[in-house]
């Protein structure tokens, strides 16, 4: 299907936008570049350089994954997007022109964004719900592995893109990737809150404070708190994601909408979506001490963040807790 037949489906795509809504939509992405970029690549980094030999876990793998499709999104989408809104504005460029180039890595990095908070999910499903099976099954390897699927099908599915345009593709992705990842996180949530409940009153039964028990809750700690971390994440990915899906329902059922209001739910479900981008590291470094202090020895070069290593009980345990076993 050529592009004329693709622009046609919808003709308010091809109408003049709001003189003022090119400006913004290009202006908030280049501000959201400034975030998106430094943030995910400092996430990026910490993971793989991983200073205090504490990150190297499945569930760091799979974030850095998410991670590098926000960091997609600020280094390709966040600029074209910048640029050729404000040259549409302009009138050097026509919607139709550079329109392939914003929306093809936007839909790849927003697909590789749910699948990866999907993954997310599992990992936190399985570890709460079956922490034995966890540390035997879900290696740094499976991660991985489990990472390349993720960009296996974020690189593939887009290309539907193509054929149907951006309003009828905005459609498709909104009910098929958003929906059913947020009905896998739905369920696990479900199944999580009611284990957390069950391991509070195992918690407050230990009373003893020999090294076992010691151990063992810091390691019920731990998990709580990453497990809480993901929970927020995905409350932002909800408060994003979920008006843009209701923007995208606008665009594509109102037919009484004028054209002005389909432009307007077009670009602000577009900048809701990169803005879910730039979240999810400060989510890190504000719940997560060992990625805080990872970021903190980039951010200085070294200078500050290295964790002293002493052998004291409380610093051996917390190492252990906070490390899967192999």
């Amino acid at each position: 299907m050529d592009d004329t037949l693709i622009f046609s489906e919808k003709p308010c795509l091809n109408s003049t936008a709001p003189a003022l809504l090119p400006f913004i939509t290009g202006g908030v992405s280049a501000f959201l570049c400034l975030i998106t970029v430094p943030g995910n690549l400092i996430v990026v980094m910490a993971v793989f350089i991983d200073p205090n030999k504490d990150l190297r876990s499945p569930f760091m793998y799979l974030v850095a994954n998410l991670a590098m499709a926000d960091l997609l999104v600020g280094l390709v989408t966040e600029p074209v997007s910048a640029v050729y809104h404000v040259k549409n504005a302009l009138g050097v460029i026509d919607y139709e022109s550079l329109a392939t180039a914003v929306h093809m890595p936007f839909f790849i990095s927003c697909t590789a964004s749910v699948l990866s908070l999907a993954a997310l999910t599992v990992d936190r499903y399985i570890a709460i719900t079956s922490p034995f099976r966890y540390r035997s099954t879900l290696s740094p390897m499976r991660a991985v592995v489990a990472c390349i699927i993720v960009w296996a099908l974020s690189l593939s599915f887009p290309f539907a893109y193509l054929y149907l345009g951006f309003f009828h593709f905005a459609f498709l992705f909104a009910n098929t990737a958003v929906v059913l990842t947020f009905l896998v996180l739905l369920f696990a949530y479900i199944r999580i809150y009611k284990i957390f409940r069950r391991q509070v009153k195992e918690w407050d039964r230990l009373h003893d404070s020999t090294e076992g028990s010691l151990v063992k809750k810091l390691k019920v700690r731990w998990e709580q708190k990453i497990t809480k971390t993901l929970l927020i994440m995905l409350m932002l990915f909800i408060l994003c994601y979920l008006p843009a899906c209701a923007l995208i329902y606008i665009i594509n059922l109102c037919n009484t909408c004028n054209c002005d209001l389909v432009l307007w739910s077009r670009d602000v479900q577009f900048l809701l979506i990169l803005a879910n981008s730039s979240m999810n590291p400060f989510v890190y470094s504000w719940r997560l001490n060992n990625c805080r202090r990872a970021f903190l020895w980039i951010v200085t070069c070294g200078k500050k963040g290295k964790v002293v290593r002493d052998c004291s009980f409380q610093m051996r345990s917390i190492r252990r807790a906070s490390t899967p076993n192999p």
